[in-house]
């Protein structure tokens, strides 16, 4: 029986709800936290399987998810390498976000070699796109930065939400502004 990829992103998607939640609020169980981490890889796992053109980026997000999993299972019972699962979580996501950028720019870099003029290519829609990757990006590192409790000088996870939910913002008006014209 074939799960569809409907289903296996719902469930993912619910992993990923589950594994935040639990994560961000202390008064929850750490077991969940681990049982959306597993189900996060699972689903994924599903996805990229029944994918039929995969890329380094999907091989990447899925080392990402599972380096996170075992971090959260190390933290979990105590495991005495956690400094070496929080290294490959962080060697994982920095992986994960050059691969991430690198779509981005190719894709910025399509749309200004289309031919069209840059203010023709970057239409509303283009914008709205661009910025709602970004924002992802954005809010995807604030919640590991969160979850982990990681600062790097100014840089921590209240400011990265802060971009991430700004671009986020600034991706809805743009996209909203293109539908009434």
């Amino acid at each position: 029986m074939m799960i569809s990829d409907q289903q296996t992103s719902l469930l993912f998607k619910l992993s990923i709800s589950i594994t935040v939640f639990s994560a961000l609020f202390t008064f929850i169980p750490s077991f969940l936290t681990i049982f959306g981490a597993v189900g996060m890889v699972a689903f994924l796992g599903i996805q990229l399987y029944q994918k039929k053109q995969k890329v380094a980026l999907d091989y990447a997000r899925l080392l990402l998810i599972a380096s996170f999993s075992g971090h959260c299972a190390v933290a979990f019972f105590n495991g005495p390498y956690a400094h070496i699962t929080t290294l490959l979580m962080k060697l994982a996501l920095m992986v994960f976000l050059l691969l991430y950028i690198r779509k981005i720019i190719s894709s910025l870099q399509e749309l200004t070699q289309s031919g069209t003029l840059l203010s023709d290519g970057l239409g509303g829609d283009s914008i709205s796109y661009l910025l709602a990757d970004i924002a992802a990006v954005y809010i995807v590192v604030a919640a590991l930065f969160k979850i982990l409790h990681w600062e790097i000088g100014i840089l921590n996870s209240n400011l990265l939400l802060v971009i991430g939910f700004c671009s986020a913002l600034v991706s809805i008006l743009t996209s909203s502004r293109s539908i009434r014209n």
